[in-house]
Formats: C-alpha cells, sequence, structure tokens
C-alpha cells in the first residue's frame, strides 16, 4: 500500500492527521526532531505548515527536497495570508485549510493514494461473494468514520452486509468466499469479515433464528471496532509487536466499550461481543477477567470464531494453521473455551468446501 508522509511537531499534532492514521498507511515524522528519519520512500506528503520555527521550517524543506516529484499539500489557516506565503514558497502545490473535515479530506486523498478499505478481487469472483466483500469492506469503512466523526453506526447497512453475506456463502459456497475475504490487503479488515463469516455459519448451523443471526453477525462486524483508534501502522505492522504496541492492541476491547456504550443504535448483546469476546471461562481473559457464566452463549460463540480466524490467517510473521490443527490448538485450550460449543464448531471448521485459507502473507500485526 502507498504511503502518506505527515509531517508535523508530535506535540501538537493536527487532530486531521491522527484521524488519517486509521485510513491510511501513514508515517509522522516530527519535524522538531532533527534526527528523525523517513523509514520508506513517501507517495503523497501532507505537512502542518503553521509554524514560525526556522528548524521546523528547515526540516520540512529537507524532507520536501528529497522527495521527488510527488503531491506536496501544506496543511495552513487560509485566513492567515503569511501561512499560504511560506507553504507555497516551501513547494506545495496543494494546500488545505487546518478545519478540513476527515470526509472531505478522505474524498482528496483516496485519488491519490488509493481506498485502503476497497479489496481487489480476482476477475473469477463470483457475483453474490464480490457484492458481499464489497459492502462488508464499505461498511467496515464507514464505521470507522461515524467513530471519527462522532456520528451514527451505519447499523441497517451492516445488517443488510450481513445479509448479503449470508446469501453469498449459500450461493457460492464459503470456500469461495474465504477465498475472495483474502484477497484483501488488510489484515484488519480481513479479520472482520472472516469471523463474520464464520460465526454467522456458526449461528445458522446452530438453528439459529434471523433475528439471533443478524445480531451475531452484527456484532461479528463491529467486535473490534475499539481498533479504530489504534493507527493502521501498528494494527498491519510488517512482524511482532513491540511491548507497547501490543498492550495499546489489547486495549481494543475497552475502546469498543467507549464506543459503543450510551449509542442508541447499539443493544447491549452488540456492546457485550465487542467488549468480551477476548474473556476466557476460566478468568483468565479480559478486560474485565469474567469467568464462567458471567460469559454468555453469544460471546462464547463469537470468541471461537475470532481464535480460529486468527489461527488461520497467514501473517507477515507467521504462517497459516490448516483447519486440523487450528481446531487441535482450540481443543486444547480446555476449559478457556466452551468445549461444547467447540464440538458444535467443528462443521463449520471441517467443511468439505471450505478448504484450506491460502492467503499470501502481508504485513499484519497480532490480532490482540
Amino acid at each position: 500500500m502507498k504511503i502518506l508522509l505527515l509531517l508535523a511537531d508530535r506535540t501538537a499534532c493536527p487532530v486531521l492527521f491522527r484521524q488519517l492514521a486509521q485510513f491510511f498507511n501513514t508515517q509522522l515524522i516530527d519535524c522538531e526532531d532533527g534526527a528523525a528519519a523517513v523509514a520508506e520512500p513517501a507517495d503523497v506528503i501532507l505537512a502542518d505548515v503553521r509554524t514560525t520555527n526556522g528548524a521546523v521550517v528547515s526540516r520540512i524543506r529537507s524532507i520536501l527536497g528529497e522527495a521527488g516529484d510527488i503531491p506536496k499539500i501544506g496543511l495552513v489557516n487560509l485566513a492567515k495570508r503569511q501561512e499560504g506565503v511560506q507553504a507555497r514558497a516551501l513547494g506545495f502545490s496543494q494546500l488545505w485549510n487546518v478545519d478540513l473535515p476527515i470526509e472531505e479530506a478522505l474524498d482528496l486523498l483516496k485519488p491519490l493514494i488509493g481506498d485502503y478499505s476497497g479489496p481487489n478481487l480476482p476477475d473469477d469472483t463470483p457475483a453474490a461473494t464480490r457484492l458481499s466483500v464489497e459492502r462488508l469492506c464499505a461498511v467496515l469503512d464507514r464505521i470507522a468514520l461515524s467513530v471519527m466523526t462522532e456520528t451514527q453506526l451505519p447499523i441497517v447497512q451492516t445488517a443488510e452486509s450481513v445479509q448479503l453475506t449470508l446469501s453469498a456463502i449459500r450461493s457460492d459456497g464459503i470456500g469461495a468466499w474465504l477465498s475472495a475475504v483474502q484477497s484483501h490487503h488488510s489484515h484488519t479488515f480481513c479479520h472482520s469479515m472472516l469471523v463474520t463469516g464464520y460465526a454467522i455459519s456458526f449461528a445458522k448451523l446452530l438453528g439459529a433464528s434471523a433475528e439471533e443471526v443478524a445480531l451475531l453477525g452484527i456484532g461479528a462486524v463491529v467486535h473490534d471496532v475499539g481498533k479504530v483508534r489504534i493507527p493502521l501502522s501498528i494494527l498491519d505492522k510488517p512482524g511482532k509487536l513491540t511491548r507497547e504496541e501490543f498492550t495499546l492492541v489489547r486495549k481494543h476491547p475497552v475502546y469498543s466499550r467507549e464506543i459503543l456504550t450510551g449509542r442508541p443504535e447499539i443493544v447491549p448483546d452488540i456492546i457485550d461481543l465487542a467488549v468480551h469476546h477476548h474473556e476466557y471461562l476460566d478468568g483468565t481473559g479480559y478486560p474485565d477477567g469474567l469467568s464462567g457464566d458471567e460469559i454468555g452463549r453469544y460471546v462464547r460463540m463469537l470468541t471461537i470464531c475470532d481464535i480460529y480466524s486468527a489461527l488461520t490467517e497467514e501473517r507477515a510473521y507467521k504462517r497459516a494453521f490448516s483447519a486440523r490443527q487450528a481446531y487441535a490448538t482450540l481443543l486444547e485450550m480446555g476449559g478457556k473455551i466452551d468445549q461444547d460449543l467447540l464440538h458444535q464448531f467443528r462443521p463449520v471448521a471441517f467443511r468439505s468446501d471450505l478448504g484450506e485459507i491460502r492467503r499470501t502473507a502481508v504485513p499484519a500485526a497480532q490480532t490482540g
């Protein structure tokens, strides 16, 4: 994926920069730190040029001089003529006002960098599967934007995407659907979609009602919504996370609770799924250390789907487990997870048209 290079004073980083880090592969350079190095060649540069600090201006000029012929965008207060003059003198051909809404920034950047949320589906992807995956990706992207802008989550569209996924799995087979999902470059998007597919397949297998399938499906789509507060550079990091990064990723259920609680469009069961899918029956999970009957049936089902998905996904730092290896690992977890439900999950894991996950390894961080 293309890289968006952000130049700013880290201690006064614009809100827009922090928002963009959730939608693109970004690198932030603290221009007050003369030793800060650009890790990889950038495809687009966006710089906060609202400064009179000579050292910072010099640092920005130096980075621009080495960047070559790529789009360079300056963030300024357009009401202050001097900021615009300075930005033009530095070589910025485009100027954005500092209070540019994130929605407009995304519309301007996607033609330059690409749509991180969009799947790159093979030409032979069946029509129903194509529609399902494209709609799920669009919903996940819209959820992230809704969180950023503190607007209503697209629950109706999420429910529709769950129904499309059910239809695609029914008509094209879960193997074709999984193969299409694997084509997505982002582990974050891929994982959420895989968990959704497994969860609704599991619910249907158990004879759940349409309402129950929809509930579990919506819960699966938003189960990692708290990760919206974690930069993609960490979520899709090539290689293992540092201790500090892993600690941050483990906070995503807490972030999910903060994001979802108090929203009238979100029912308590969905909050329960998003917050507690990392809890274990023996009390060793997180974030609340729940145990036994404190963990509901839907959560137990989602936990199995979440772990199975993580084990069977191939990542840059680990190979994918086969279905048999992943299922055996879940069995070895013993009393941490609901073994009765795990036994009932077996047909989903071993369904004949499921196949092995054959996703090419891409940079990705641990599920957390």
